[in-house]
C-alpha cells in the first residue's frame, strides 16, 4: 500500500536519509520515534507535501512526485486536527465529503455510522467547535477523515494533548475502527504504549533515519542497537563477552563481570565476542522460596538484595544488586506481585535472569 524506496530528503537543516520502509494493504503501521526525529516531515513527504530529492514513494501503486498521489484516496489527521470554528459539527465533519461530491444519502449513513462508532452522535447539532472539549474535537477530526472512505488514514500524533482516560478511550475507539472499517492506518507518535497497543508493525525513527522495523515483540524483545533497546526503555543493558558457545544444544555462555550467563545462541555470534547483554525489567523474576522452579527460570539465578523501590502506575520498580554483578538489575512488578512477595527495601532475593528473554547486540 505504501512503498519507500532509498528516500532522501532535505528541509533546511534537517535530512531524512536512505529510508526504506513498505507499509501493508489493511496494515496499522506506527512510526515512533522522539521528537525531532523527523517524522512528521516522512509523513508530509509521503504525502506529496513536501519534495525529496532522491529515492521512490509510491502511495496504492501511485508514484508520489512534487504533490500528492493520483488516483489513491488518503486521509491526513494533523496534529493540530485542522477543526474550522466557523462551522459546525455536522459541517466540519462533512466538509471533504461535500467537497468530493459523496452521494448524499451515503453521506448521510456514513456520518451516522461513524458518530455512533466515535460516541458523538450528541454532538452532531451544535452550531459552533467553541464548546467542545479536546478529546471531543479529536472524535470530530477522526470522523471528518474517515467519512471520504479513505484507503489510506494519515494520523500525526493524534493523542498528544489528551489526558490519559481520555487518549486510552481513543485508542480503544482507532482499535475498534481498524477491526471495522477496510483501512490502512500509518500513525506517527513518540508515545510507547500507544505505538505498542495500536501498531502490527513499529517502524524506530532517530534523527531522520529508520532504526529498526518489526513487530511489537521483535522491537520489546531483539533490539538491534543500544539506541533502540534504551529508547524502548530496556533498562538492563550489561557489557559482556561470549564465552562458549554449542551448536549442538543452541546455547552460549556469556561472562558479564563475576557471572555467567546461559542463553539461547545467538546467529553471528561468535567465542571470544564483545556484546552487551540485554533484558526486560519485566522479564526479570524474583524467585518464591516456598515453590518449585519452573523450567524457564532454572537458569541464571542469582542471589541479591533490594536497593531501592520506586512506585509507579499499577507497582513498582525495584533496584537489585546482583552478587557479582557490577550494574544494578532493574525488576518491575504488578502491585499483586510486589504485595505477594512481601517485599522491603534491603530484602535478600533470588533472581532468575531469564534465559530465553536475554538479548545480545554485538559491540
Amino acid at each position: 500500500m505504501i512503498r519507500i524506496r532509498g528516500l532522501s530528503a532535505d528541509f533546511d537543516s534537517f535530512r531524512l536519509e536512505d529510508i526504506d520502509l513498505h507499509v501493508m494493504e489493511g496494515e496499522h503501521f506506527v512510526l515512533l520515534g522522539p521528537s525531532g526525529a523527523g517524522k512528521t516531515l516522512l509523513t508530509e513527504a509521503i504525502l506529496g507535501l513536501r519534495r525529496h530529492s532522491k529515492g521512490e514513494i509510491l502511495l496504492g501503486g501511485q508514484t508520489v512526485r512534487g504533490g500528492p498521489a493520483d488516483g489513491v484516496s488518503v486521509s491526513y489527521l494533523p496534529q493540530d486536527l485542522a477543526i474550522f470554528p466557523h462551522m459546525g459539527i455536522r459541517d466540519n465533519i462533512t466538509f471533504g465529503a461535500r467537497v468530493r461530491r459523496m452521494e448524499p444519502a451515503s453521506m448521510r449513513r456514513k456520518l451516522a455510522e461513524l458518530a455512533a462508532l466515535l460516541n458523538i452522535t450528541d454532538l452532531l447539532d451544535r452550531p459552533s467547535t467553541d464548546t467542545l472539549s479536546m478529546g471531543e474535537k479529536q472524535r470530530v477530526a477522526l470522523a471528518r477523515a474517515l467519512i471520504v472512505e479513505p484507503r489510506i488514514l494519515f494520523l500525526d500524533e493524534p493523542f498528544s494533548s489528551l489526558d490519559f482516560y481520555i487518549r486510552r478511550q481513543l485508542i480503544e475507539n482507532l482499535q475498534e475502527i481498524k477491526s471495522t472499517l477496510s483501512v490502512t492506518i500509518f500513525q506517527v507518535t513518540h508515545d510507547h504504549e500507544e505505538a505498542f497497543m495500536l501498531g502490527d508493525r513499529i517502524a524506530v525513527m532517530f534523527e531522520g533515519r529508520i532504526a529498526q522495523v518489526g513487530q511489537p515483540w521483535e522491537l520489546q524483545r531483539r533490539p538491534v542497537s543500544l539506541e533502540v533497546a534504551r529508547f524502548l526503555l530496556a533498562q538492563n543493558i550489561f557489557e559482556g563477552e561470549v564465552v562458549e558457545v554449542d551448536q549442538e544444544a543452541g546455547t552460549m555462555r556469556t561472562r558479564v563481570d563475576g557471572v555467567c550467563l546461559v542463553s539461547p545462541a545467538v546467529d553471528q555470534l561468535s567465542c571470544g565476542q564483545k556484546v552487551s547483554a540485554v533484558i526486560r525489567p519485566e522479564e526479570v523474576h524474583i524467585i518464591r522460596p516456598d515453590r518449585p522452579l519452573g523450567a524457564k527460570v532454572r537458569e541464571n539465578l542469582f542471589d541479591g538484595r533490594i536497593d531501592k523501590r520506586i512506585p509507579t502506575p499499577g507497582g513498582y520498580v525495584l533496584t537489585t544488586r546482583i552478587e557479582g554483578l557490577r550494574t544494578p538489575v532493574e525488576i518491575r512488578l504488578s502491585n499483586c506481585a510486589f504485595d505477594d512477595l512481601d517485599l522491603t527495601s534491603k530484602s535478600r532475593v533470588r533472581v532468575s535472569l531469564k534465559a530465553d528473554a536475554l538479548w545480545f547486540i554485538p559491540r
